[in-house]
């Protein structure tokens, strides 16, 4: 407020030749002073451009709606953990929620693409099926991220050390979201799987059926020739016993 008034009240003298109000101090107050509205309009588009991304990617709108809604639920409890740390908000720690976004979308854009291509009407077994085929690898890849950062907890350096603390949240919230609250929205809310999974089904039981089928058809073609096989010399044992 002081920078600002001072710079109305320099401009509102017209007996003076044009200048302008400088501080060494003002280029900290003017970061300060934008902060909040970019910090709310990075993150916004950063999130709208994960929706826009998970949608043509796993073209699916209810399942890129609940991706979408799942990360900005992290990234509100990023914020909330930040204010329980004593994080500020300043230029550093705003780049790197900017950055906690495409972080933790990774971890549930996994699963639900995973959740897409299960088949069946079943959504609680698909989200089970789908925590089975991708979920170890999710959780694998969370965990070397974090050992890639961990170190930097120890650190001295302001920026080192509120990133590897951003890092930290963004990888657990991220993996939690991802591996528990996601599943359990899919269930609920998920929409049915791509019709190639569903064919996919479709074909495997029919490969299994057919391949029973032609199993009965070589058992039943086997006996037959069994049996005509032992039909003649059945016939010449008889006529053997008659000639003698």
């Amino acid at each position: 407020d002081a920078m600002d008034e001072t710079r109305v009240m320099i401009e509102s003298w017209d007996d003076l030749q044009p200048c302008f109000v400088y501080s060494a101090s003002f280029i900290t107050i003017e970061g300060f002073k934008i902060i909040k509205r970019e910090l709310f309009t990075n993150v916004g588009l950063a999130i709208a451009s994960v929706g826009v991304i998970v949608f043509f990617t796993i073209a699916s709108p209810i399942t890129a709606i609940v991706i979408t809604i799942n990360v900005a639920f992290c990234i509100v409890e990023i914020l909330g953990f930040m204010y329980a740390l004593g994080i500020v908000i300043d230029s550093v720690s705003v780049i790197n929620i900017v950055l906690a976004v495409g972080l933790s979308v990774d971890y549930s854009a996994h699963v639900g693409h995973c959740f897409m291509v299960k088949g069946g009407d079943d959504k609680n077994a698909r989200a089970l099926e789908a925590l089975a085929d991708i979920g170890s690898a999710v959780l694998s890849g969370a965990i070397s991220t974090f050992l890639a950062v961990v170190v930097l907890l120890f650190s001295s350096s302001y920026v080192f050390n509120i990133l590897s603390k951003q890092f930290a949240l963004t990888v657990g919230l991220g993996i939690t979201h991802g591996l528990i609250l996601l599943p359990v929205l899919l269930s609920l809310v998920g929409p049915k799987p791509f019709p190639s999974a569903e064919k996919s089904d479709e074909y495997e039981e029919g490969e299994i059926k057919g391949t029973s089928h032609k199993l009965d058809s070589d058992e039943d073609a086997d006996n037959q020739k069994s049996q005509e096989e032992a039909t003649p010399s059945v016939e010449g044992d008889e006529e053997a016993n008659n000639a003698e």
